[in-house]
């Protein structure tokens, strides 16, 4: 890196660590559907008709929950044709979970200069999402906890994204792409954190944020977050080699806190086609 970039660099360093500092940064508002899919994580008591109601509202995003719920991960039997059948036979939470997702694309961030990074980090964030579903579902533990945090571990990057965006708007010079990856490592954990606050997170989802990366320093939560640690490595394309791929993540410093095995991940990586299938759908 030569001394201009590395000048660039620190500049930008500089004014994201000020405007996280401040808490100036722009959060997104959380859609009304995406706030009714928290409320009944919090509370499964909590009314699930909200769920329905602001999904029916919204036609196109009905249409995708109804192409989703076909996909081959979840749909079993007959083809889906109405949201009633889709609630009927998937649960709303499922049902809530797809649509929360679709919520929280990269239409919510306001970043045309990196629109593309912006969608390869969500479309990343959904394959650790599903991944975790299905690692949680195999460990018996909570799949829609699980799918939420695995979706959200990463939000805060999209945000920091969208804070260049302004950055740039104000003349500051364009970073490079080795530049930018290093301020997303560096300020997407902070970044995160003020978004969970900002939205209200529930607690899992806000360890997962913060320790995704050092899951051993989760002072709650740990197991949980440890397991979305390991969906995170799990690959988020086809495979060539399953058999190295499982030895790759056998060694995962996670993988033992989750007691996931060898012939665990081997039976889990066997889904990758269908997983990545509905992956597909979930970005159309």
């Amino acid at each position: 890196m030569g001394d201009e970039s590395r000048q660039l660099q620190q500049g930008l360093d500089a004014a994201l660590l000020a405007r996280l500092d401040a808490g100036t940064i722009t959060i997104p508002v959380l859609p009304a559907v995406a706030c009714a899919v928290l409320a009944l994580l919090d509370d499964p008591r909590a009314d699930d008709v909200a769920i329905a109601s602001a999904i029916r509202n919204d036609p196109a995003l009905a249409g995708h929950v109804m192409r989703v719920a076909n996909s081959p991960l979840l749909r079993a039997g007959a083809v889906i044709v109405s949201l009633q059948q889709a609630i009927a036979r998937l649960g709303i939470r499922r049902v809530g979970e797809i649509a929360f997702a679709a919520c929280l694309g990269p239409r919510l961030f306001t970043a045309p200069a990196y629109a593309r990074l912006i969608d390869v980090l969500w479309s990343r964030s959904l394959a650790t999402a599903l991944w975790a579903r299905e690692i949680a579902r195999h460990l018996r533990s909570n799949v829609e906890v699980a799918f939420l945090c695995g979706l959200l571990a990463r939000i805060g990057h999209p945000v920091v994204l969208q804070t260049l965006q302004e950055l740039l708007a104000d003349g500051v010079v364009a970073p490079d792409e080795q530049a930018v990856s290093s301020l997303l490592q560096r300020h997407g954990v902070v970044a995160g954190e003020l978004l969970a606050g900002a939205w209200h997170l529930p607690e899992p989802v806000a360890r997962a944020i913060a320790h995704v990366d050092d899951f051993t320093q989760a002072q709650s939560s740990t197991t949980l977050v440890a397991l979305v640690a390991v969906a995170d490595a799990f690959p988020a394309e086809a495979l060539s080699d399953v058999t190295a791929v499982a030895a790759r993540l056998a060694e995962h410093p996670a993988i033992a806190t989750i007691n996931l095995y060898r012939a665990d991940i081997e039976e889990l990586l066997s889904q990758s086609a269908t997983v990545l299938q509905t992956l597909v759908e979930m970005r159309a």
